[in-house]
């Protein structure tokens, strides 16, 4: 007597990802007809055909930028956060940004924007009201190094690969690339820079490695290639096993 009926394994998140490019996105669509494979995806040519990038069928109104969700946004930093080692409950949290956002209260935090010294200024704005300023008390804040804050402030560092390629990177740190977003972190314990494996998955293409975001449609984002990849190499991280990269030299 045979056993039960055989069901296909499910495709890795990587593969769906792809599947659903090839199938719903135009600028993979043209890639993979000319050339049989998907290349690497550069940010400048990723600027150059954004509209490109959107599935059919969501892409938004030609007037109106393509935006990220509140909670899809929030979500991401607060994963990065904890594979950083940061706790946030109960701490108001700032991340450095041009632009001002509405507040939002998640994951026992309200996270906040701190606008960046080279924001642009509402002319119509009184004397000394700027909204999106520092914090007064205990708070997490995140920027680029170097970002000031009071010593009861935690303050975490975003650094992205063309940075980690001139020299380590320093632990508790986000891996953050502007084009990108979050896309991992650098725990203390071990001062390898994971990906967080829920939004991202690594491979080796052309000789650099190549970032997929298997939850980002708007644009959906595959084989992106930041800079100072080709410094580095998919691994695994002797510690924790788990999927990190590493820099070459």
């Amino acid at each position: 007597m045979t056993g039960g009926s055989q069901h296909p394994s499910p495709l890795h998140p990587y593969s769906r990802t792809v599947r659903r490019a090839l199938g719903t996105v135009p600028h993979y669509r043209e890639r993979y007809a000319a050339t049989g494979a998907l290349p690497p995806l550069t940010r400048a040519e990723a600027h150059e055909r954004r509209h490109l990038l959107m599935p059919l069928g969501e892409a938004p109104p030609a007037r109106r930028a393509p935006g990220r969700p509140a909670a899809e946004r929030t979500a991401e930093l607060y994963e990065a956060l904890r594979l950083a080692g940061h706790r946030t409950r109960g701490l108001d949290v700032y991340e450095v940004a041009r632009a001002l956002r509405d507040p939002v209260r998640a994951h026992g935090s309200t996270w906040r924007v701190l606008l960046a010294a080279d924001a642009p200024v509402d002319p119509y704005a009184e004397p000394g009201a700027r909204p999106g300023s520092a914090p007064e008390g205990p708070a997490l804040v995140i920027g680029d190094p170097g970002t000031p804050g009071r010593p009861d402030q935690v303050r975490v560092a975003r650094i992205g690969l063309a940075d980690a390629a001139g020299s380590a990177p320093p632990g508790g740190s986000l891996w953050y690339e502007p084009w990108l977003g979050c896309l991992g972190a650098v725990p203390p314990s071990c001062g390898e820079l994971h990906l967080n494996t829920r939004r991202v998955h690594a491979r080796l293409l052309g000789g650099a490695t190549v970032l997929t975001l298997l939850r980002r449609r708007r644009p959906t984002l595959v084989h992106a290639r930041p800079e100072g990849a080709e410094r580095f190499r998919p691994g695994r991280c002797p510690e924790h096993g788990a999927p990190i990269v590493r820099r070459t030299s």
